[in-house]
């Protein structure tokens, strides 16, 4: 048997080594963090159905409890990946507006577009039927993610002052205890969380109207460094993003029933859920409406920077590339020079 040319012997290596599927510079296998929430579900899709490897990916996947908290990883690399609604990447893009270039987070797609995913809920044991009684009462929600954005839309669409009741910030996780003991008279929540209290406490639990006010979008950050250097491994992420969308559309019923499953109920969602959820990968002028509602919110709620020169060029926030080479048809933004120029050798 005739020896291994050395070339190739070296080439073996190097695609056995660590990083030869992230890219040079990263993890391998690189980290991406999801959440436990049914507009995430592209995410459970990918990883339980492989997709990320049948792309020739090494994925980490693991899912949290929110996107704040996923993007608090990626600022301190504990992530290279993240999925998180528009929130709080706008409040971290407001906050942080001089940093070095190439650390702040950027956009690669957004995987939904719906209204019927967060909810405020209430206990009918507090007497409590419709929005307008919420006034000088205790709301919980989780500061910092869309629920804070959604209960800045929901008071004045019933003509009250966001303000007019008191805002206890606890993690999402926290809620359900907190109404059951009383130190909270509504809660703002998103999905599984919503259908954990429905089972929970069953009739007791009372949807106030006006939730589906906001549109929800989720979207795919990274870095602008990652998004410029590492362009076909960004590629492949969107690619097994795009093949997990087609899957839940083909087969709904089998996405919602690992949905159930990785979210402990004892069933699917309920009835309709899956309808109200639009999963597609786009990156289109919708995405661009909801940034820029959310930085006026962050303005006029004093969460904003006060300095004038703060970052609100919300192109900047997008990096356009890696889905535009992938799928010139989900894209119909035009591409910001920020992410467009290279970066300084």
């Amino acid at each position: 048997m005739r020896p291994a040319h050395p070339l190739l012997l070296v080439l073996l290596l190097l695609l056995t080594m660590p990083g030869a599927h992230a890219g040079a510079g990263l993890p391998d296998p690189v980290r991406l963090l999801g959440v436990g929430y049914l507009g995430d579900l592209p995410t459970l899709v990918a990883r339980e159905e492989g997709l990320f490897g049948q792309r020739e990916l090494r994925v980490d996947a693991v899912r949290g409890q929110s996107g704040m908290e996923n993007l608090r990883a990626l600022r301190a690399g504990d992530a290279e990946f993240a999925l998180m609604a528009p929130t709080p990447l706008v409040l971290d893009r407001l906050t942080n507006p001089a940093e070095r270039a190439g650390d702040e987070p950027v956009i690669l797609a957004s995987l939904v577009h719906t209204t019927h995913l967060n909810h405020v809920v209430t206990l009918t044991d507090t007497g409590i039927r419709h929005p307008h009684q919420l006034p000088g009462r205790r709301v919980g929600l989780m500061a910092g993610t869309n629920s804070e954005f959604l209960w800045w839309l929901f008071a004045p669409y019933h003509r009250f002052s966001p303000t007019a009741v008191e805002l206890v910030d606890l993690p999402v996780e926290e809620l359900g205890d907190a109404l059951a003991g009383g130190r909270i008279d509504a809660a703002v929540l998103w999905e599984p969380w919503t259908s954990r209290l429905a089972r929970r406490f069953g009739n007791r639990l009372h949807h106030l109207p006006g939730g589906d006010i906001y549109t929800e979008k989720w979207v795919l950050v990274t870095t602008r460094r990652i998004a410029r250097e590492h362009a076909e491994l960004c590629r492949r992420i969107l690619a097994a993003y795009q093949e997990a969308i087609t899957r839940i559309e083909e087969r709904p019923d089998s996405a919602l029933g690992m949905y159930a499953e990785d979210a402990g109920l004892t069933g699917e969602p309920e009835e309709g859920k899956h309808e109200a959820a639009f999963f597609t990968l786009t990156l289109d002028w919708s995405l661009l409406t909801t940034l820029q509602q959310q930085v006026e919110w962050a303005r006029h709620s004093g969460r904003a920077a006060p300095q004038p020169q703060a970052d609100t060029d919300i192109l900047s926030w997008i990096a356009t590339e890696p889905l535009r080479d992938l799928a010139p048809e989900a894209v119909s933004i035009p591409a910001s020079t920020a992410n467009t120029a290279r970066s300084a050798p």
